[in-house]
């Protein structure tokens, strides 16, 4: 292998690297019809949101701050979540949201239940 394939390959690497924490910082997008609500209690399948009570439907998912999915029966977090119904009014989507995500819809002057 020559000098400049090596030099070459070597910049490709540290290209790489530095665009990864690009990649982690990207924002989420949530769908129009989703809400700002307080998850102040999970007992599945019902889920206490602005102090009602909500029933995750069939099919339902929770993504967590990374945006993976995280399991209902296993969903123990209590704070700012954003939630989408199915057309039955069954929770159908709920997203974890981050501190930065809580403060982006405060500034939009979304409400949130506190």
């Amino acid at each position: 292998m020559n000098k400049s394939r090596k030099i070459s390959i070597l910049l490709l690497i540290v290209l790489l690297a530095l665009t990864q924490p690009s990649f982690s910082q990207q924002t989420r997008t949530f769908p129009l019809d989703s809400k700002l609500g307080n998850l102040t209690t999970v007992s599945f399948p019902v889920f206490v949101i602005n102090n009602q009570q909500l029933k995750m439907g069939s099919g339902g998912q929770i993504r967590g701050v990374d945006n993976l999915i995280i399991l209902p029966n296993a969903a123990n977090y209590n704070g700012y979540i954003r939630y989408q119904l199915d057309i039955m009014g069954n929770l159908h989507r709920v997203w974890i949201l981050t501190p930065d995500e809580v403060e982006e819809a405060e500034h939009q002057g979304q409400q949130i239940l506190r």
